[in-house]
């Protein structure tokens, strides 16, 4: 994209006297060239990322000239550590690279850039959304800075769209449903439009990819909302992409969270959950283990835990938590992004809670559903799962006879769930209140139908 004309460009000669002072690894007496060097930042990116689809994130010789030449100063996280690795920096100073300060507006002279019109698409997409949540400062600040990092040219075309793919499906836990489908929605629209036009085109694998994360993130957004048949249309479109692509990471994410629709949520969200077919696509998912991060493998297993939870099959829950408990422990910061961005050791508390309410164990889902919120509610970014979390340990509350605890958590849970719109938590709480149906007559629990009846 243009830049503003006041903006000075100055080239980055830290970084190719980095570079220079490397010998060349196939022309003896010479020093690394800048194609030697973009070959070693792909080869670092893959021993970095091993589990990852780095489609958008490899360079060429030509994306090290612009680093360079000072048109690039702050590249992806991914590509920054890549960089430091191939040239044996430890920070990124030592390497002349830096968030720029960046000048107001764009070159009016009517030019129109080439491919980067898809871009501004996207960042006229996100300047919308910024206006709707103008409240929210957090989300507002996210925005300017990945707003900023597109508009000076600091991610090249496709990977701009990854980046507000990613940066889209991490914010669902933070922003109110209904303020972030319409973006979503929106930017997968422009997805779908690239891809449609991309058809035998060597790029058109990786638009399929950010389409396929895209109509998930908008599964889990349609869901929050209330709308299941939208909810699951999505995710059905993002399995089915996968299949006609190849692309067994995908298929397998879009599994992950179909199967949570089916069973809604083991019977937690939805009554007639069907239990077996989100398990069937579950055991799916895990078959494509190898294909996936961490954090997707320990989401497969909980989820699996949670649902032999419902069935009251105790020995397959504590071989699943077990599971979970494993691959939990090998994530990684770079683990959490996008799709997963949630996923931590309170996120696993969470699911474990809930499967000791569902095998009748309150003292210990209260164990982990205690820890999970203390942690999950100092965090902004996850607020709608530790108001999951919160939900549940007033089941696990009831469960242990403390009903008055129980109901004021419910009902706190539930007048924030209402607040920010999000109609998937405000039926999980429903069947929470459900579950304390033996103790109607009491005042505790009609208080709590005050306060549900006034959301």
């Amino acid at each position: 994209m243009p830049r503003h004309p006041d903006t000075v460009i100055t080239p980055n000669t830290v970084l190719s006297a980095a570079r220079e002072r490397l010998p060349s690894p196939r022309r003896a007496g010479q020093c690394m060239s800048r194609s030697e060097l973009a070959d070693e930042v792909n080869t670092a990116l893959n021993q970095l990322y091993p589990t990852r689809n780095l489609t958008a994130h490899y360079v060429d010789a030509r994306w090290i000239g612009k680093l360079e030449r000072g048109e690039h100063r702050w590249p992806s996280d991914e590509r920054r550590a890549a960089i430091r690795r191939a040239l044996g920096a430890t920070n990124d100073g030592e390497l002349g690279l830096y968030i720029p300060r960046r000048t107001e507006g764009f070159v009016s002279d009517g030019t129109t850039p080439p491919t980067p019109k898809s871009r501004v698409s996207a960042s006229m997409d996100v300047s919308r959304a910024g206006e709707t949540w103008s409240g929210d400062a957090q989300f507002s600040g996210v925005l300017t800075d990945e707003m900023a990092r597109l508009d000076d040219g600091e991610y090249d075309d496709w990977n701009s769209f990854s980046v507000v793919t990613s940066m889209l499906a991490q914010q669902r836990q933070a922003v109110a449903p209904a303020a972030l489908l319409s973006l979503v929605e929106a930017h997968r629209d422009c997805l779908l439009t690239l891809s449609r036009n991309a058809v035998g085109d060597p790029v058109g694998a990786a638009i399929g990819a950010m389409l396929g994360e895209a109509s998930i993130v908008a599964s889990r957004l349609w869901s929050a909302q209330g709308n299941r048949s939208m909810a699951l249309d999505r995710c059905a479109y993002a399995r089915t992409l996968a299949e006609r692509l190849g692309n067994i990471r995908l298929g397998a994410t879009a599994r992950i969270f179909e199967s949570n629709l089916h069973s809604g949520a083991s019977t937690l969200i939805h009554a007639d959950g069907n239990i077996m077919t989100g398990l069937q696509l579950l055991d799916e998912a895990a078959a494509a283990a190898e294909h996936l991060s961490f954090a997707a493998q320990a989401r497969i297993a909980a989820e699996q835990a949670q649902t032999y939870a419902a069935l009251n099959m105790r020995a397959e829950t504590e071989a699943a938590l077990d599971r979970a408990r494993q691959a939990a422990n090998g994530i990684t910061s770079f683990d959490r992004t996008g799709l997963f961005s949630d996923w931590t050791a309170s996120r696993l508390d969470v699911y474990e809670g809930t499967c000791r309410i569902l095998l009748k164990e309150p003292a210990a889902a209260i164990l982990h559903l205690e820890r999970a919120s203390t942690v999950l509610d100092q965090d902004p970014e996850n607020t709608n799962v530790a108001l999951a979390a919160h939900v549940d340990l007033a089941s696990a509350y009831a469960l242990a006879g403390h009903l008055d605890t129980a109901c004021t958590t419910l009902g706190d849970a539930y007048e924030q769930l209402g607040r920010i719109g999000n109609l998937r938590g405000i039926s999980r709480a429903r069947r929470a209140r459900e579950g304390l149906s033996r103790w109607n007559a009491e005042r505790a629990v009609q208080e709590l139908d005050e306060r549900m009846a006034a959301v």
